[in-house]
């Protein structure tokens, strides 16, 4: 019996709290049913939105559809309404087995009518007709009109699933309608043995945003969730026993289940099964997403009975939230009212998503196209099939290590960025009133003081995005003087946000940032922390007292963090809709789960190409982007190239080369677009394998950001690595402080570039590495060398600025195959050296000591390495 069908056993009920067609007519759904024991389903706008937008499972009945002659809203319900018939069908043995008291899937009313009781009962009916399912219950909120609905239509015989419950008086006020119902049915002669219903008991987002009002130590963070349900429970006992029910039950009645939902962690420092360990009991149901499942599958504990223990210690909570000035009451009204709000959101949303998708699927564009040539075309599909037959998507879903690796040291701890976007959906409002807050307070800048994922994506929301409803975000990812000095010139210091991003929390560059410019404001509520619970920053931030203290998710590794804190904080203060983002996000992680065959699922499939193409010799990937979104090569650049360069193998990425003719390049490509761009035809005409991934808009960039994670997941595996460690990053870094350490500054001088040109070969690439102030001067000096280097060596060639690409592209240098030509660009001139607080080096020293650190580190490692000048490297290439 495994941990599921013991959770079962102990008389929990378990729902899974997602649904889309794939999981019904692939067979997963009975696969559930059968081997972990679920007994019921429930679905709303959110999950119908990531299903319909997310997945080429309703192509076909869309293709039929015309929205010329039928509004959004109608094509919605004829789509899900058939999920919810056919799931019902899967679930129809269940709720024969269980005499009629399980198996049952949830559909939503529609937010708009929340407040409006005569309209919910009239759609419910109409539903439940249309439906014409014994086994399925209508979503009604529990708002006060809601409860008066659920009178009603129990009476009416209408089974209903009472949604949105934050505190006992409301879930009192459901429990006495359906009592209620059933006594009127039961007086009209009616039968009520058939009647179901289930009280919908949020718990997460209680805890959420009771969190967020406690102090930081509070012995009550992260109790006051279990210790409210623990008492709605009593409530539930209560109700359903003496008199008055035993009349009712003596007909046949049912009890009203407590149904625990939202029950997915959202803090990182909780234990992701706490909200269904802590309250199985008998007649409970709890409603849980996949990944909380597979969480409690593999390490949860069922204790017997525990949402009837410790009753007198909840009591005792609850009274300390009071004693804390905390009104519950008052939390779970405003938790009602967002509830119906967001609700209201995700239905419009759907409703564009589906317009949108009916659009596209009516125009024939498709998710992606590859122009491959017959050779990588039969590799990839060959491919394709042994990853399907080898179960690889649904074992990284899973977090299985031996995907990659038998050992599971940095794996099974560096997996969450597979779920971190739903987590953080219930950090949005939190993170939207810091931008708020900051703007009242004056703020008008935010600077992000961070290195490798913690800069780069901050990049990609500042430059892929214009708001005035946040700040303006500005990144510092160098330790060049002059640039620090710029932008420390361009600031108006008293209202400028630094953001100190760093997931360790001793990131040398970001700590240096941090001090320098802390001696400047000297005011830690201009400061606000992102990184790791229990690093040292973390505990810095608390007893400076900081603005504001992130604590990411510890299982996410820094060029995976996205779609984490380290992404949507900064992104919340430059004014990005965050719910966008996630949206976006999600409807990519469900194309992308385990139910999608793999020839269809687009972050499976695009790992594959790269992964095959790289194994056939075509290790060159080079991304070509929109200019509005061109920030997010920088990104992907680090996520490709750290994650596959090591144990001598490894995939190039390519970022920021303009196309050239087909005759520039050498064999060794494959280039990867978003959208459509003047030259990919011709390159694929010549022979060049091409992909074109559909491209809308900027808010796409949060699918975008979970198909690039999934996908080199995916080509880890094929190429036999593991895609979350760096090993050999570290190298550059212990070298540069062995200079540090030693004072040992002198320079080495320069090397004649002609040698290292000579040596160029076919399949080689390119790499410059300026330790150069970043102007618009330089990249385009840099720029122009690249190109010329390209069209005359007919290799690959990549810019990086250090200490940047240190933190990006520095992992494939080192680790990769040896086919690197590095040519380091170092500076004659650091302009006014600055001083860095409490430290025996200078900005000017550290990137001296970063730029000679490196340049040993490539040549102990035997690669081909020149370090010039920029005058010098114009001179040579003029």
């Amino acid at each position: 019996m495994n941990r599921l069908q013991q959770l079962h056993q102990a008389g929990t009920a378990i729902w899974l709290d997602f649904l889309r067609r794939g999981l019904i007519t692939g067979g997963e759904l009975a696969r559930m049913i059968d081997e972990w024991e679920i007994t019921g389903v429930t679905s709303n706008p959110s999950i119908f939105k990531k299903a319909i937008g997310g997945s080429s499972d309703y192509d076909e009945a869309i293709a039929q559809i015309s929205l010329e002659e039928r509004d959004a809203v109608d094509v919605f319900y004829e789509l899900a309404l058939k999920d919810i018939q056919d799931a019902a069908t899967v679930f129809a043995p269940v709720y024969q087995k269980t005499g009629g008291k399980d198996g049952f899937v949830s559909f939503e009313l529609e937010s708009s009518l929340a407040h409006d009781a005569a309209g919910s009962v009239a759609k419910a009916k109409q539903l439940w007709a249309q439906i014409d399912r014994p086994n399925v219950m209508i979503k009604v909120p529990g708002t006060a009109e809601g409860a008066h609905a659920v009178e009603e239509l129990t009476a009416a015989g209408v089974n209903v699933n009472i949604t949105l419950l934050f505190s006992v008086r409301s879930y009192e006020k459901v429990a006495e309608a359906y009592v209620s119902g059933l006594e009127l049915r039961k007086d009209a002669g009616l039968p009520i043995d058939g009647i179901n219903s289930v009280a919908s008991f949020f718990v997460s987002r209680v805890d959420s945003a009771v969190d967020a009002l406690l102090p930081d130590n509070s012995p009550l963070r992260g109790r006051v969730a279990v210790a409210n349900a623990k008492m709605a429970y009593q409530r539930f006992q209560h109700i359903f026993s003496g008199p008055r029910w035993e009349k009712l039950a003596a007909a046949g009645a049912n009890v009203q289940r407590p149904l625990w939902a939202s029950t997915g962690t959202k803090n990182p420092a909780y234990p992701d099964t706490l909200y269904i360990e802590e309250l199985i009991g008998p007649d409970t149901v709890n409603t849980m997403p996949q990944q909380t499942m597979e969480a409690f599958l593999d390490h949860g504990a069922t204790k017997q009975d525990s949402v009837s223990a410790g009753v007198g210690e909840a009591i005792s909570v609850l009274t300390g939230l009071a004693d804390n000035g905390i009104n519950l009451e008052e939390v779970a009204a405003k938790l009602e009212g967002d509830g119906i709000a967001a609700f209201e959101k995700d239905f419009a949303s759907l409703l564009k998503t589906l317009q949108e998708k009916v659009e596209r699927v009516c125009a024939g564009r498709v998710r992606w196209e590859a122009d491959l040539d017959p050779s990588l075309t039969a590799a990839v599909e060959a491919s394709a099939a042994e990853v399907a037959g080898s179960d690889v998507v649904a074992r990284i879903w899973r977090k299985d290590h031996t995907v990659w690796k038998q050992d599971p040291t940095e794996i099974t701890d560096r997996l969450g960025w597979l779920t971190v976007a739903d987590a953080m959906m219930d950090r949005v409002p939190e993170l939207t009133e810091l931008t708020k807050t900051a703007k009242a307070d004056g703020f008008t800048h935010a600077v992000v003081l961070g290195m490798g994922g913690s800069s780069l994506v901050s990049e990609v929301f500042r430059k892929s995005f214009s708001s005035e409803e946040g700040l303006k975000l500005l990144v510092l990812d160098s330790t060049h003087p002059r640039t620090i000095a710029r932008l420390r010139d361009s600031l108006p210091l008293d209202k400028t946000l630094f953001i100190v991003a760093s997931k360790s929390g001793t990131t040398t560059e970001s700590i240096s940032h941090f001090g320098y410019f802390f001696e400047l404001v000297n005011n830690p509520q201009q400061f606000i922390a992102i990184t790791d619970p229990g690093t040292r920053l973390a505990r810095l931030a608390g007893l400076m007292g900081f603005r504001k203290v992130f604590l990411n998710p510890a299982d996410i590794g820094g060029r995976y963090s996205a779609l984490s804190l380290f992404g949507l904080v900064p992104a919340a203060l430059a004014g990005v809709d965050l719910n966008a983002i996630l949206d976006d996000a999600e409807e990519m992680a469900c194309a992308s789960h385990y139910c999608v065959p793999v020839d269809q699922n687009p972050g499976a499939w695009l790992g594959i190409a790269q992964g095959i193409a790289a194994g056939l010799g075509r290790d060159k990937i080079t991304i070509v982007l929109p200019d509005e979104v061109a920030s997010l090569g920088d990104w992907v650049e680090q996520l490709i190239a750290e994650s596959t360069g090591k144990e001598g193998k490894g995939i190039l990425p390519v970022v920021g080369e303009d196309l050239g003719p087909p005759e520039s390049y050498g064999s060794d490509r494959l280039f990867v677009s978003l959208g459509d761009v003047p030259g990919l035809d011709a390159l694929a005409a010549a022979g060049h394998p091409v992909v074109k991934i559909d491209y809308n808009r900027p808010s796409d960039l949060g699918g975008e950001f979970f198909r690039w994670e999934f996908a080199i997941a995916v080509a880890g595996h094929l190429l036999g690595i593991n895609p979350f460690d760096q090993p050999n990053v570290a190298q550059a870094k212990e070298a540069t402080k062995v200079i540090l350490d030693s004072g040992g500054f002198e320079d080495p001088g320069r090397d004649d570039l002609g040698p290292l040109l000579e040596s160029i070969k076919p399949g080689d690439y390119v790499a410059i590495l300026a330790y150069l102030d970043r102007t618009d001067e330089t990249e385009q000096a840099l720029q122009q060398a690249r190109l010329q280097l390209r069209d005359t060596h007919k290799v690959a060639t990549t810019v990086g600025f250090g200490p940047r690409y240190l933190h990006s592209t520095g992992q494939l240098h080192k680790g990769g195959t040896d086919s690197g030509v590095f040519i380091q660009v170092v500076d004659t001139d650091m302009g006014e050296d600055l001083a860095i607080p409490h430290a025996t080096y200078s900005f000017g020293d550290l990137i001296k000591a970063q730029a000679l650190g490196d340049y040993r580190s490539l040549q102990q490692a035997g690669r081909r390495v020149a370090r010039v000048t920029l005058e010098q490297l114009r001179e040579v290439m003029s």
